[in-house]
């Protein structure tokens, strides 16, 4: 009988074994899977960032910013704050 006993306390110790196993190859996997998609999604922001980066500096030349004031600038208008 206690034989029995301990053979099925060992079955079920080893099943358990193995069903935790298998949960952490499964999450093992899950995560891997999350971390490749962080990875792609880094690299898709890094060169949003670096294209307005560029944009940036694009815009706040000094050639840039003499131009925009000039299309922003109407005939009759003054900008000079001492009118």
């Amino acid at each position: 009988m206690l034989h029995k006993a301990l053979l099925w306390i060992g079955f079920f110790g080893f099943f358990s074994l193995a069903l935790t196993q298998s949960y952490i190859r499964t999450q093992t996997t899950i995560l891997g899977y999350e971390v490749g998609r962080l990875k792609t999604q880094e690299i898709e922001l890094l060169k949003k960032r670096s294209l307005l980066t560029m944009e940036i500096a694009k815009l706040t030349t000094k050639e840039s910013l003499l131009s925009l004031l000039e299309q922003k600038s109407k005939p009759g208008e003054t900008h000079d704050s001492t009118e």
